[in-house]
């Protein structure tokens, strides 16, 4: 999930750019549940590799400590 962040990033950015700017056309609802889904997929993402990070950085602590 970590290496699709910065899809998720750009993809949040353009519908928001598509579906927010005031411009009426048939899809706009659609591009902002893009933008919606989107922007949560972002969310979880940074946060799985937040948790992630120090995940892997409490099991090297451990390690360092056994040996």
């Amino acid at each position: 999930m970590k290496k699709y962040t910065f899809h998720f990033l750009v993809i949040t950015i353009i519908s928001a750019l598509l579906g927010f700017t005031g411009l009426d056309y048939p899809g706009a609802t659609v591009v902002r549940l893009i933008c919606l889904f989107g922007g949560i997929a972002l969310m979880i993402s940074c946060l799985d590799s937040v948790i992630l990070s120090r995940k892997n950085r409490r099991n090297l602590k451990k390690e360092k400590i056994k040996s």
